[in-house]
């Protein structure tokens, strides 16, 4: 395959190509029962039927068939055998019938208008929670728990922050790993390159990478199918409706690849309540220029105003433009998201503003911009203690350090913070010269500090400042940008160096997946008369030795495992 068809295959299969050390891993992955159980149910109504009458030993429908052995559920052509493993998995839907039904009795569909307008209400939520789960990742240390998941006290609590119930914010965190925003690394969840573009663009360039995403699982055969069937309906669409009699094999399950493009649908704003907006169409035929300029008729417009209080919050009233809201979140909190926004300054977010390079006077400036007026008493004294307190507890940690330093000036801090038992895990210990030792690296001593309530900042070994946002950014400069094509890349790489000199694990395995799928494959054997080609199907492994089927030669043989050198599947 080429790249893109391979970037095309892990994107419809859902696969996590992150995990992949070589393309052996990637065959595993396809071919797990679950891998392809979940690909049938997700086949639209020409391919179920086709893949049916392949199992059955009809003659194949070239055009329909060579989109299923594009999806590895069938061998290319001139054959499109299905696969064994595809004939087991389709064996538990042999009882379903592929029937196109309506359902009777229905809802009488709503206005367009009103879809259009719940839809709308669904990507300015969705954007607002995405940008805002951005922020947070920026300020805290979320652990991964678990395979892939996130801990449940970070789960209710970016829920409370929404607003929102858990499942929703569940939701967020996977539809935004889904679109490349965060990533794992280092058993933590964090931004990627990807992030940094979602938060320079406005709210039409947002949704139409919410759009090309959904459409990429979709796939092209299956939004070709999804199409037809809509261009022959009504103005008002029912996706539901749509959806059960274009995937006749949809199971309704949480882990169906239908359930969760149904599901992500209506929380990016392609339908709502089950009917499809107006500008779904256009997504389906990529068109998301156009599906974009639909969908802003229905979002809340956005704007510069913002109304500072003497309680040290400030109210938007409405949507901030993108560049304004970075600017106003890199020194204030947000209290509560929506169509009007609450934000709230505190010696913390001040702080954390000056780490990230602005000044007082700069802050100054833009919340007397923004609100038209001088900025309350009760925030001018905070501005001017954040100014006055900068910098007075340390954290410092570099490559010449076993441990990580907390250094102060303030002897008073430091007895507050050795004493303080939500701080006991971190294991602190008193030095001379006002420093706290801490074997925990500087990062997550940071983290913790802030969770607690004290204001830190990091130092390198100059006692120069050092961002919260630099140890992101120097991830983001050394990771691609498309993280599928330098997931295919390095798998390249690993095939090449298999193919020059494949150590014993990788032979292993090699056959190994060849018995599990009784493949065919070319061995490479040695012997005193030199190097000997076999073209065998292998039994098993046992003693050291390979059994396996000569199938020319009509014969079973016995190979040593160290006599073979290399193995190719057929």
């Amino acid at each position: 395959m080429s790249d893109e068809s391979l970037a095309n295959l892990i994107t419809e299969r859902m696969v996590n190509s992150s995990g992949l050390v070589d393309f052996f891993d990637l065959a595993e992955a396809l071919t797990k029962p679950t891998s392809i159980s979940a690909a049938i149910a997700g086949l639209p109504l020409s391919q179920a039927i086709e893949l049916r009458s392949l199992a059955a030993g009809n003659k194949p429908n070239n055009k329909v068939a060579a989109e299923l052995a594009r999806q590895m559920l069938v061998s290319g052509e001139p054959e499109y055998k299905p696969f064994e493993s595809t004939v087991e998995a389709l064996a538990a839907f042999a009882k379903l019938e592929i029937i196109c039904a309506v359902a009777d009795g229905k809802d009488p569909a709503p206005a367009q208008e009103q879809i259009d307008r719940d839809c709308g209400i669904e990507i300015f939520e969705s954007l607002q929670a995405i940008t805002e789960l951005i922020f947070d990742l920026e300020h805290r240390f979320v652990r991964e728990v678990g395979k892939k998941n996130v801990g449940l006290p970070d789960i209710k609590r970016f829920a409370t922050h929404l607003r929102k119930p858990n499942d929703y914010a569940k939701q967020i965190y996977e539809l935004a790993h889904l679109l490349n925003l965060i990533m794992l690394a280092n058993g933590r969840w964090q931004l990627s390159s990807k992030s940094q573009d979602w938060l320079a663009w406005n709210q039409s360039e947002r949704f139409m990478h919410l759009a090309r995403t959904w459409r990429e699982i979709l796939g092209d055969g299956s939004a070709r199918e999804l199409q037809s069937a809509l261009d022959n309906s009504g103005e008002v669409i029912s996706l539901e409706e749509k959806l059960s009699s274009t995937y006749p094999f949809a199971d309704g399950s949480v882990s169906s690849k239908i359930t969760k493009l149904a599901s992500i649908a209506g929380l990016i704003g392609l339908a709502a309540n089950g009917w499809m907006s107006s500008w779904a169409i256009k997504v389906l035929k990529c068109d998301y220029q156009g599906a974009s300029k639909l969908a802003a008729g229905s979002l809340p417009q956005p704007q510069d105003k913002i109304i500072c209080q003497a309680d040290l919050t400030l109210i938007a009233p409405g949507p901030l433009q993108t560049e304004v809201e970075i600017m106003l979140r890199r020194f204030a909190d947000t209290e509560q998201i929506g169509m009007a926004s609450t934000y709230r300054l505190s010696a913390l977010s001040i702080s954390h503003g000056l780490e990230t390079g602005l000044t007082i006077a700069e802050i100054r400036e833009l919340l007397q911009r923004l609100s038209g007026n001088a900025i309350p008493q009760p925030i001018e004294y905070l501005l001017n203690e954040g100014e006055l307190r900068f910098g007075r507890l340390k954290i410092i940690g570099g490559e010449s350090n076993e441990r990580t330093l907390l250094q102060s000036s303030d002897p008073v801090l430091l007895a507050e913070i050795l004493n303080d038992s939500k701080l006991k895990p971190f294991a602190l210990s008193q030095l001379e010269d006002g420093q706290l030792a801490s074997r925990f690296e500087p990062e997550v001593l940071y983290f913790g500090l802030r969770e607690v309530g004290f204001v830190a900042i990091r130092v390198d070994e100059s006692g120069k400042v050092i961002s919260p946002l630099s140890a992101t950014r120097q991830a983001l400069a050394t990771e691609k940008t498309n993280s599928i094509a330098a997931d295919i890349l390095r798998l390249r790489e690993q095939d090449a160096k298999l193919g020059d000199a494949p150590d014993d694990d990788d032979l292993q395995r090699q056959i190994q997946l060849a018995i599990k799928n009784k493949a065919r494959a070319k061995f490479t054997v040695t012997s005193s008369n030199g190097e000997i080609e076999f073209l065998l199907e292998p039994i098993g492994i046992a003693n050291g030795r390979l059994r396996a089927k000569d199938r020319k030669a009509d014969i079973e043989r016995t190979l040593p495992i160290t006599s073979i050198i290399r193995v190719v599947l057929d």
